[in-house]
């Protein structure tokens, strides 16, 4: 793997896991994301896959998300770190959902692009487990001033699986049940509630439909598609046992959507 990104800045450090902004040949930049213990291969490898098949799931269902890849990347100190690349949008205006101006909040469909899509995030965000879409993990784009904005979701590492550095399979065989699959993070053991970044509760409340669509398309996805974005994860990061394991709790919860998003909507009130 060649050193085709290049350390620019450091950007913090969370779930153990540091972030660099980095950048490519024609000013292409991204977000880099590698573990803070060099040598952790469980850790790397589950939030490898994490990101690979929260990223295809997106995509087959309509929603805009960043391109993920690996990369090495040679750090400020001149050590190499192994991790993931986030592509960031080659626009002229590129910011966090964190950042928009209250107004966009309040009336994301005036001001953004496919705002709709928007309350669907939450139905996607309920199925894949992803407890982490924070007001830093929506990311607003757009390459002229006059025009309105488009958006995309980064950062599933912690969707899934889980957290990458608690993963552990037999203790998630034990936990998980299929009756009991509407509940977030049960075999992760994870405590964590689904967050909905700031306005968007009010929003999906006022598009509901756009939720319900949502869980029909889940539910609707063909397993042989859930079964392709396992497969999509790079060769060595999942073992046998760990693929169909997250496919019987994709599949699970494909069917008990419903019950989930009736959990997660007593939070719009």
């Amino acid at each position: 793997m060649k050193l085709k990104w290049r350390y620019r800045k450091h950007l913090r450090k969370r779930y153990g896991r540091l972030i660099w902004i980095v950048r490519k040949r024609k000013n292409r930049k991204g977000y880099f994301k590698s573990n803070v213990r060099a040598h952790h291969r469980k850790s790397y490898r589950i939030l490898v896959a994490n990101e690979y098949i929260a990223a295809y799931l997106a995509k087959k269902l309509g929603l805009p998300v960043a391109k993920v890849l690996q990369a090495r990347v040679r750090g400020p100190r001149g050590y190499i770190k192994r991790g993931l690349v986030s592509v960031k949008a080659n626009a002229r205006k590129v910011i966090p959902w964190k950042k928009a101006k209250s107004y966009v909040k309040k009336k994301p469909q005036k001001y953004i692009k496919n705002a709709k899509k928007l309350a669907r995030l939450v139905a996607f965000d309920a199925w894949i487990l992803n407890p982490d879409r924070s007001n830093r993990n929506l990311i607003l784009y757009r390459r002229k001033s006059w025009k309105k904005y488009k958006w995309y979701g980064i950062d599933h590492g912690i969707s899934l699986f889980g957290n990458p550095d608690k993963w552990n399979l037999r203790k998630a065989k034990k936990k998980f049940s299929c009756k009991k699959a509407y509940k977030f993070c049960l075999h992760t053991g994870d405590k964590k509630k689904q967050r909905i970044p700031y306005g968007l509760k009010r929003f999906t409340r006022e598009n509901r439909k756009q939720l319900d669509k949502m869980v029909k398309k889940i539910q609707s996805l063909p397993t042989s598609e859930i079964k392709k974005a396992i497969k999509r994860v790079p060769k060595g990061c999942l073992k046998k046992s760990e693929k169909k394991f997250i496919q019987k709790v994709l599949q699970c919860r494909r069917k008990q959507m419903k019950k989930a998003l009736k959990r997660v909507s007593k939070r719009f009130a």
